[in-house]
Formats: C-alpha cells, sequence, structure tokens
C-alpha cells in the first residue's frame, strides 16, 4: 500500500544513513538473499527511511523499523531535534521573516553541549537567513560553511540555533528539516495569501478594417493586418467579408478587497482556449534566451478566457485550471484525481476541511505506466492528442516480490525534473530513470493526463468533507461524478481516523465505484487494458475497503493492515485494483537492552488472476557483547504458480496489444521508447508486470515451477572484529519446495571514513557452485547526504522473500547516485548570469537533476545497469556533468547509452550559456538521439537539434536591443511505409533601435530551408525568407507617424512586397488611436508560414482605438488619484 510510509523513531542509531547506509542495507539485505528482500535478520521493515527515489530504502513504506538489528550501528551526539517556528497562517508575501528555535538533544533530554554541524532545508521557495547575515542562503551574503553539501550547514553551540525563515511568494505549506547524522526533524509551516495594495492593469480596443483584396482569393496564416494583430474575441464582418470589426478586453488585477478577501482576477477576451491547462513559459519557445535577468513567473492560469480567485485566509473559491487531488491522508481508496478547468472552493474553518469543485469541459483522462530504463529517455505516451499541462508524472518503485504494491510514489515536475523533447513532444527527464532502485525494486514510469475526445461538454463535479468531531476522531466523506457519456463514473468514499492515544492511530475507510468499461475500444476513451477488466464490456459497480493500525513507543512499534476489493472496483488513483485482499503485520518489541523481537505476516490474494502469496517471519537476537550479537527464528514463504516473479528486472519487451504497430517497427521498449509515437510497454496495474512479453522476439523464457512453499529455520550471528570489520554467518534448514541447509557467510569493512565496502556468498550444504548465490556492494559518500553505490547480485530467478526463491540463477549490476535532500526553489540562484538570464530560464536550458556535487558548482550524474536474465541482456550508461560556478557562463552535457536484444540507443545532450561582455549573451544547446536495431526488422532512427541564440541587450541604456537564433533539424527514419529524411534551418533575427526619444526602428530577418526525400526516393528542397522593417516617428506628444515595408521570397526566387502607412493620435490620457492604409500586401503558406509568425499583411485600411488603464480606474472616488475632489491636493 502506498501510503503505509514507516515512522522514523529514537531507538534507531540515525548515524548508519551517513556513513553506512548503502553497505548496512547491502548485508542487512542479503541475510534472505536477494538484495531487494528483507533482511534476513530483520523482518522487511528495517529500512532505512528515504523521501525520493534515489535513497536507500526502496522498501520505505511497508512499515517501522525495530530498534535495533544485530548489526551495529553508529551513534550519534544528537537523539532528538526540536522545531519551533514563531507563528503560524502566515503571509507569503516573499519578504517577511519569521523565527525558528532549534534545539539539539542527547539521549537524556539536555541540550548537547558540544558543537554539532546541522543541515537544514527548506522547499516551497522559502529561503533562510541565518543569524549575523545581510541576505538569505540565496544572496550574496551565505553563511554556509559547506557550500558542496546540499542544503545550508551551520555550526550549534550548546544545542541552541535561532534563525529566520523568509516567506515564499505563493501560499502554499512550506517543509522545513533538520538533521544530524541521521537523525531529522520536519515542521510544516502554513501560508496563507498576503493581502497585498491593489494593483491592476488592462487595456480594451476595438478595430475596424476593410480590405480591397476579395478575401475568396487569399488563404491568409492568421487574420493580422500588417501594424496589429487581429481582434478575434469579438468579430463582426459585413460587405461580403471585405470589411471586419473586432473588440477586446484584457485585464489582470490583484489585491486586497472588502478588507479581509485577496482577489486575483484575470480575462482576455482574445485568449486563445484551445491549448493547454496550467499554461507555464515555455522555454523551448521562441528564442532561446532574451538577456534579462527579471525573474518571470506565471498567475492567474486558466485554459478558459477569465480566472478569478477570492482567498480569505485558508479559504479560497478559485475558477479556473485545478486538480481535484486531496492531500486528506485518511483518503487512499475514494481518491479522485483529475485536471480540469472550472469552480474548485476550499473550506477550512475551525474543524471542518471541506473541497468541492466542477467542470464542464470533454476531456477524458488516461492513465500510462512503463518501465524505466535505466537512462533519461525519451518515453511516450499512448494517447499523442494529450491536452499539454494536465499531466501528471510519478516515479513509482514495485515490491519485487510483490509487483502489486507500491511501496512509493515520487512526483517529478515539468521543465525541472522533465521536459518534452523537440520532436514529437515525448518525455524527457533530466536525469536517468534507474530500471531499479539499489535494492533491485523495479521502477516505473507512470503519466496521467487529460484528452480532448470532442463533441459535446459534459459535467464532472465532486466535493469531499472531513470534520473534527473531538481531538482524537476525525471521520470524511467524499464523492465524484464524471458525466461523459462515452465512459461515466461515478465514485463514492467515506473515511475515520482515530488517534486511541499519542503513540496509537487507526485508520478505516470504504469506497465503491460505478464505471463503464470497453464499449467503445475503438475510440479508446474508457478502453481497460488491464486483466482485472479483461474480456468485460458494459457498466460494473465495485466497492472496496481497508483498515489500519499503526502504534509506536520507546518498546513496541508494529503496523497492522487489511485491505479488500471486489472484483469490479476501478479506481486508477487509489493503489489498488479490483478483486484484490492483502493482510500485514509487522513490528519489533525490545524486550530489554539486550533482546528484541522482530516478526511480519504478510498475505496477497488477487482472486481474479487466481495469485496467492504469504510469507512470515519471527525473530529473536541477543546482544551477548558489545561485539557478538547471535540469534534465530523461523521464516516461511507460499506462492503458488501464478506469483511467482522474476527476482531481476526483466528486459522482457512488446508492442502494444502484443503486435507492431507499423510494418517493420521493432515490437520492443522503442515502441514508445526513444524514437516512436506509440506508447511504450504497458505496464497492467493488477499485476504490476508488463500486459505481454512477445516470444517471437524474447524467445522462450524460464516457466515457474508450479508453486512454492519452504519453511527455513535459522540461527544468526555477528561479530564486530574490529571498530571497521564486521563478520556475520548463518545457517538455515529449509523444508519443503527443493528442500535443503544452507549457509551465508558475509562481511562488512569500512574501509575509510566515507568508502565502505561489502560481501556474503549463500550456498547449499553440498550444493554446487552454479547454485551458489553472491552479493557485492561499494559505497562511497562524497558528501554529508550523497553517496554513490554499486551494487552486483546473482541470485534466484524466481523470487520467494528471505532468500527462499528456486530455479535458476540470474545476475544484476547497477551504480547510481544516492542523494537525500530537498529540492529548494531557492537553488535556481546557481543557475543566475549576470545581468542576462534568470535561474530559472537558464536552469531550463542547461540543468541536469539528481547528481552528487563534486565541489561548488560542479555537478556530476552517473547511472549504470546490467540485467541478465532468460528474456535476454540489457545494458546501460549514463554520464553527465553540469558547471555552474561562474557567474558568467554555464554549461552541461550529458551521455545516455542502452542496448538490449533489441536496439542500441544512444542519447546526448549539451548546453551552453555565455555571458560574452556586458552586453552580449549566448546559449547553445544539441539534442540527438540514435537508434542502431539489433534484429533483422528493424531500422535505423536519428534525430537531432542543434541550436544557438544569442541577445544584445545594453546594461545602461536601451537604445538598441537584438535577439537572434539559428537552429539546423535532422529527422531519418526508415520504417516501411512511415520513412522521414528530411534536414531544417532556420535564421531569425528581430532588432529595435531607438535613438531619440521620437524615433522608433525595429526590424526582422527570418529564413527557413527545408531538404526532404519524399516517399522514400524523391529529393525535395523548398526555401523562404522574409526581410521586414518598421520606423515611429512621434511628431508631437499627441501625434505619430509610422511605416512598415515587408518582402517575402519564395523557393522560385519570386517575391512578394507589403507596406503601408499609419498616423496615431492620443486622444487623452491612456485613449491611443490610429489609422492606417497598406498599398500592397500579401499572404504567406507553406515554407513562408513559419517565418511571417504574427504579421499578415492585407492590402486596405484599419481603424483602431485602444485604452490601456491601471488600479488608479477603480480609485476614482480618492481624492489622491482625482484631484477634483479636493483642489487644495491640485499641482499649482
Amino acid at each position: 500500500m502506498n501510503d503505509m510510509k514507516p515512522k522514523r523513531f529514537a531507538g534507531l542509531n540515525g548515524a548508519l544513513m551517513l556513513r553506512r547506509t548503502p553497505i548496512a542495507l547491502a548485508v542487512l539485505l542479503a541475510q534472505g538473499m536477494a538484495i531487494a528482500q528483507p533482511a534476513a535478520n530483520t523482518t522487511s521493515a528495517d529500512v532505512i527511511d528515504a523521501t525520493s527515489l534515489f535513497e536507500t530504502g526502496g522498501q520505505a513504506g511497508i512499515g517501522p523499523r525495530p530498534f535495533t538489528s544485530f548489526l551495529s550501528r553508529i551513534s550519534s551526539p544528537v537523539s532528538k531535534i526540536e522545531l519551533k517556528v514563531a507563528g503560524e497562517n502566515l503571509p507569503a508575501d516573499g519578504v517577511s521573516p519569521t523565527e525558528v528555535s532549534m534545539q539539539l538533544l542527547d539521549k537524556d533530554g539536555l541540550p548537547v553541549k558540544e558543537d554539532v554541524e546541522v543541515t537544514i532545508e527548506v522547499d516551497g521557495g522559502a529561503r533562510v537567513l541565518m543569524p549575523g547575515r545581510l541576505t538569505s542562503e540565496s544572496g550574496a551574503d551565505r553563511g554556509d560553511i559547506d557550500r558542496i553539501t546540499p542544503g545550508v550547514q551551520q555550526v550549534v553551540k550548546g544545542g541552541l540555533l535561532k534563525f529566520k525563515l523568509i516567506a515564499p511568494f505563493k501560499p502554499d505549506p512550506v517543509t522545513l528539516k533538520a538533521s544530524v547524522r541521521g537523525v531529522g526533524q520536519k515542521v510544516v509551516v502554513r501560508y496563507v495569501p498576503d493581502l497585498r495594495d491593489f494593483i491592476a492593469v488592462g487595456l480594451i480596443e476595438g478595430r475596424l478594417r476593410s480590405d480591397k483584396f476579395d478575401p475568396k482569393q487569399i488563404v491568409p496564416v492568421r487574420e493580422q493586418d500588417g501594424f496589429d494583430e487581429e481582434l478575434k474575441g469579438f468579430t463582426k464582418d459585413f460587405n461580403g467579408g471585405k470589411s471586419a470589426f473586432g473588440a477586446r478586453a484584457a485585464v489582470y488585477l490583484k489585491g486586497k478587497v472588502k478588507g479581509d478577501y485577496l482577489l486575483t482576477l484575470a480575462y482576455d477576451s482574445d485568449k486563445d482556449t484551445s491549448k493547454q491547462l496550467f499554461q507555464d513559459i515555455d522555454p523551448n519557445a521562441f528564442y532561446p534566451i532574451y538577456g534579462d535577468s527579471s525573474v518571470r513567473g506565471v498567475d492567474a492560469q486558466s485554459s478558459g478566457k477569465l480566472y478569478v480567485r477570492v482567498d480569505d485566509k485558508l479559504n479560497y473559491l478559485l475558477l479556473g485550471d485545478f486538480t481535484t487531488i486531496d492531500s486528506n491522508p485518511a483518503r487512499s481508496l475514494g481518491q479522485y484525481s483529475r485536471t480540469l478547468n472550472g469552480v474548485r472552493g476550499h473550506y477550512e474553518e475551525g474543524n471542518v476541511i471541506a473541497n468541492g469543485f466542477a467542470a464542464q469541459q470533454a476531456l477524458a483522462q488516461v492513465t500510462d505506466e512503463f518501465p524505466a530504463r535505466g537512462v533519461s529517455g525519451p518515453y511516450s505516451v499512448s494517447n499523442p492528442n494529450g491536452v499539454t499541462g494536465s499531466e501528471k508524472v510519478e516515479i513509482l518503485t514495485r515490491d519485487r516480490y510483490r509487483p502489486t504494491n507500491i511501496i512509493k510514489v515520487t512526483p517529478v515536475s515539468r521543465n525541472l525534473d522533465y521536459e518534452f523533447e523537440p520532436f514529437s513532444g515525448q518525455i524527457l527527464f533530466r536525469a536517468p530513470v534507474p530500471s531499479f532502485d539499489d535494492q533491485l525494486n523495479p521502477v516505473s514510469i507512470r503519466v496521467t493526463y487529460e484528452v480532448d475526445q470532442g463533441g459535446d461538454k459534459y459535467f464532472v463535479y465532486g466535493g469531499d468533507v472531513a470534520l473534527k468531531l473531538t481531538d482524537g476522531l476525525t471521520v470524511g466523506v467524499s464523492g465524484a461524478r464524471d458525466e461523459n457519456p462515452s465512459a461515466p463514473y461515478e465514485i463514492m468514499g467515506a473515511n475515520v481516523a482515530l488517534k486511541l492515544s499519542k503513540n496509537t492511530e487507526i485508520v478505516a475507510e470504504v469506497a465503491r465505484t460505478n464505471s463503464v468499461v470497453n464499449t467503445n475500444k475503438t475510440v479508446g476513451f474508457n478502453s481497460n487494458v488491464s486483466s482485472t477488466f479483461a474480456n468485460k464490456i458494459g457498466e460494473f459497480e465495485g466497492t472496496a475497503g481497508r483498515v489500519e493500525i499503526r502504534h509506536a513507543d520507546e518498546a513496541l512499534r508494529y503496523k497492522a493492515y487489511g485491505l479488500r476489493s471486489s472484483e469490479d472496483f476501478n479506481n486508477a488513483s487509489s493503489g489498488i485494483t479490483g478483486g484484490r485482499t492483502e493482510l500485514g503485520a509487522t513490528g519489533a518489541y525490545r524486550v530489554n537492552e539486550t533482546v528484541t523481537v522482530t516478526g511480519e505476516l504478510l498475505s496477497s490474494r488477487d482472486r481474479i488472476l487466481g495469485s496467492e502469496n504469504d510469507q512470515g517471519s519471527l525473530a529473536v537476537d541477543l546482544r551477548m557483547t558489545d561485539r557478538l550479537t547471535v540469534g534465530g527464528g523461523v521464516r516461511r514463504v507460499q506462492q503458488n504458480a501464478v506469483s511467482l516473479t522474476q527476482t531481476t528486472a526483466s528486459t522482457c519487451s512488446n508492442s502494444v496489444g502484443g503486435v507492431t504497430t507499423a510494418p517493420g517497427a521493432i515490437a520492443g521498449y522503442n515502441t514508445g521508447y526513444g524514437i516512436s509515437q506509440v506508447g511504450n510497454q504497458s505496464i497492467d496495474p493488477a499485476t504490476g508486470l508488463p500486459v505481454v512479453c512477445d516470444l517471437s522476439i524474447n524467445g522462450n523464457p524460464a516457466v515457474p515451477p508450479q508453486g512454492l512453499e519452504r519453511t527455513a529455520i535459522f540461527a544468526r550471528a555477528a561479530y564486530k572484529v574490529t571498530d571497521a570489520l564486521t563478520l556475520d554467518g548463518e545457517l538455515q534448514n529449509v523444508t519443503g519446495t527443493d528442500a535443503s541447509n544452507m549457509y551465508r557467510i558475509g562481511a562488512r569493512w569500512a574501509a575509510t571514513e566515507t568508502i565502505n565496502l561489502s560481501a556474503e556468498t549463500q550456498r547449499q550444504l553440498g550444493g554446487s557452485d552454479a547454485a551458489a548465490q553472491y552479493r557485492l556492494g561499494a559505497d562511497w559518500r562524497v558528501a554529508d547526504k550523497t553517496r554513490l553505490y554499486s551494487r552486483y547480485e546473482r541470485s534466484s530467478q524466481y523470487a520467494g522473500a528471505y532468500g527462499l526463491g528456486v530455479g535458476p540463477v540470474s545476475s544484476a549490476f547497477s551504480l547510481g547516485v544516492d542523494t537525500q535532500y530537498m529540492e529548494d526553489g531557492s537553488l535556481y540562484s546557481e543557475y543566475r548570469l549576470r545581468d542576462a538570464g534568470s535561474g530559472r530560464e537558464v536552469q531550463r536550458a542547461v540543468g541536469l537533476r539528481n547528481g552528487w556535487r563534486v565541489a561548488e558548482g560542479l555537478r556530476l550524474t552517473t547511472n549504470l545497469e546490467r540485467l541478465s536474465a532468460t528474456t535476454g541482456d540489457a545494458t546501460s550508461i549514463a554520464t553527465g556533468v553540469e558547471y555552474t560556478a561562474s557567474e558568467l557562463w554555464k554549461a552541461s552535457g550529458r551521455v545516455e547509452w542502452r542496448q538490449d536484444p533489441n536496439n542500441t540507443n544512444l542519447l546526448l545532450t549539451a548546453g551552453l550559456a555565455r555571458k560574452l561582455d556586458r552586453d552580449w549573451t549566448l546559449l547553445a544547446r544539441e539534442y540527438a538521439s540514435v537508434v542502431k536495431p539489433r534484429t533483422l526488422l528493424g531500422v535505423d532512427k536519428l534525430q537531432s537539434r542543434f541550436q544557438v541564440g544569442f541577445a544584445y541587450r545594453p546594461v545602461d541604456n536601451n537604445q538598441f536591443d537584438a535577439l537572434g537564433l539559428y537552429e539546423r533539424k535532422t529527422d531519418r527514419d526508415r520504417t516501411v511505409g512511415a520513412q522521414i529524411d528530411s534536414d531544417t534551418d532556420i535564421i531569425s533575427f528581430r532588432g529595435n533601435y531607438h535613438p531619440s526619444r521620437v524615433w522608433w526602428l525595429s526590424g526582422r530577418y527570418a529564413y527557413k530551408n527545408v531538404d526532404e526525400v519524399l516517399l522514400g526516393t524523391v529529393n525535395d528542397s523548398y526555401r523562404a525568407q522574409l526581410l521586414g522593417g518598421r520606423v515611429t516617428y512621434d511628431v508631437t506628444n499627441r501625434w505619430s507617424l509610422g511605416a512598415i515595408v515587408s518582402v517575402l521570397e519564395g523557393s522560385g526566387g519570386d517575391r512578394q512586397y507589403a507596406y503601408g502607412l499609419e498616423v496615431g493620435y492620443v486622444v487623452m490620457d491612456n485613449l491611443y488611436a490610429t489609422l492606417g492604409y497598406n498599398w500592397r500586401g500579401f499572404s504567406s503558406s507553406g515554407t513562408a508560414s513559419g517565418l511571417t509568425g504574427n504579421d499578415y499583411t492585407n492590402r486596405g485600411w484599419v481603424l483602431g482605438m485602444r485604452y490601456k488603464f491601471d488600479e488608479d480606474l477603480f480609485r476614482k472616488s480618492e481624492s489622491k488619484v482625482n484631484k477634483t475632489l479636493d483642489p487644495s491636493v491640485m499641482t499649482p
């Protein structure tokens, strides 16, 4: 269950996380044999707490950890950290400081007297101001004593540190975290909208035009004249289409109204409402760099023409884009997650929290999940018509022994963690996504997005209420309904959270769904490929329920849960599929200082597929001396044939639906991964495994045994030879399937303060070397919270927990980076170019993610995987470097290579941002993807985009500025029936010259050349270029005169001209009237359509009127604005 996250407790020695976490895990988890399984000397709960995909502990969500293991742990001078924030519901104004008090306590609850280095981290755009500093830690006067290590490092004296937390600009919860060698504490600080002064900006304009050309004889790319864009929000044609009137209104305002409310409003009658949800700045649109270091952001996000939001402390009412997901931890089965445009309200007052939403739209939700491949991508989704901005991308980690169990979900952010490649818009991550974590739990990518299905709009609505009846009892109800005529859906739920004591809590929940599936498979809007609904068509109703209890005190930690869903339960957001029963209990009991008892019991049933999986263990460990620990216990695993899965990640590949989508296409992971338009190898959420394995490509994978039933009685011991070397061993008597006696020998060595090595082997007594299993591990702590790790495992192929699997052995090797720190919005500061580029824009152009810092401003990314299984071998190698230390230039580059039985893939990206001097800035970047087939049916594929842009923006004046771009795109695909062979060159330049107050001159040049091969044999080439200019002269303070001229040259050398004049007059303050006439004009199409952009010149005249206003328009009743109300304030 993906919502079951373990709690950290003081009985665990936290320093192991810092120095020996990976090595200890390699040994601990090796006790049973497979690296991803629970340590044989512990329960599956004995895992380091983790907060990101790349941290140690793929099973972090299974349960609480025991107090001790019989392997030693390193002590920390700090046992507890207390954080106190002076205030709550603070204003999110971006500047206000709030005092934070941090106290470090030892094991006796007293302040730590010695000096201790602490790491402080914060997210949500908040900043930290250390004592005695003039600026926050993102400014020039930084107090960070270790700028290589992520976060802010500070020495705490006498156990007490006070600092300031600077508010963010957005009213979101902020997580503040402090940690000392594995001992950590988090607090969540709530920020509410800042009741700022009222601001407004807007315009109202109208335009009347009359064309000399017959509109039936021209087909403009966009309805625009030579001087201004055509108004399309309101238009009226007359005179046979030769004349038209258009009007537009646009406004943005934000500020305090009615005393206690914050109003945000945006409206644009000309806004294109069909493009995307949650519209954001696209770093790949227009020019790559603008030479402007100002910070740009997006507010009032709405795919409609109107956005309204009214805030009152924690309450708000919104008309715009929103997500429906609820943060209530007790709501899992009844969760409803959509991205919509409509009305949403949130109420939070006293003991009541309520949400409601309603939308009228024509969107349908699609969810794709596919395996990660050890590289950044590109990865495709199944439907190419997804609505931009609606996607929710998550990286999932599944339990290798129970793939239906999602043990970790890591959401990622667009333009920060991933982007869209420039050819077909596939997902490209900014760091390699490993095929499995450091415990060999499989990793997958889940993308949930909206698709415009067309047709009439329909309503989607729902809501939820949580009522706190007492201090310990909270009840909640929820419901949602989608009236999509093609895929109607309804869900209802109820939940209870009961806190029995400060150490014990219970959560119970029920949910019901009603859905229609597979009635329009050709369209695909209600198709369900999961085995849960295989061969089912029509309307189905299902229910699900769960109950969970948690307890944690100084002597006992445990968690128990039960979950059951009916066969027709259907909610992709719940983390559970229909027809399942999950039961589990795990815990640890410290009898005294020397004896610890740990145990777990897990049971899983799939009533549709018929899979059964039971596992349990009970162990007692006795600490004999400071160096010797002994223990023993019993383990049992029972699985039928259906539930047996491979221990290591499979290289199995398949196409969508088990068939190729184009003649000659490779039915491998390149079907959607790499250069392809269709979906990746799909994962069935009901099984957690690929839907189909194409045997024609993967050969004949080994057939698992009919079932597995093994019971083991074991005894073990660990001896600390020196402070750096620990030896451990185990004897195990196994009965049942493939009965045997086994022994295991392992060693762990702390070679240096930062390097740890581990090794172990497990064999049958009298068994052959071919059946022996091994594990090797190495870890290098390169920083306080960053390590390089490597693992090699050779283990039984058919999974059984605790190393009780059977069958042939397979091997896997991985090398990666584990970084355990929160991502902070202030990190953008390291990407800023002096006076040339804001941190966010430069990071989007050249930034990498999830690397490890070698030095200040130097970050590396590393990933290496090698899988060997009956389905074939797969190897992936990825490395990257990023440099941000200089204020004048930033750069990054990466190379990723992957090979499996079907294809060899190569991905290359590089980026450079350079401040040439005070006025000139340059940015260059390259993207290349290559596919080389390894089968007879395969074809070569190549995509490459090189782009270089410059900006000239004088720092001291604005007399002249210019932007330029050159781009070269190459696309090759030899797939039969879908051949692509093209080379495209694009040049674009824009400049503005302002020699004096009255003169304004602007010019532009655009060029496009395309060489391509049509139908595989016909060579074709065409080109076009455009040159244009405009001059404006202010005759007086009210009168202005303007002229334009443009020339368009096509492939044959034919030229078209456009030129005209415009007269402008300031009727009154902020009201401007224009009259323009074009003597000649042209329309662009084909290649030239990419050159004219927003300018279309048409022969004829145009009359326009424009009025702009600000907040003073709404303050006519105030004497300081309307001075006629009080003549004494008027200037003589």
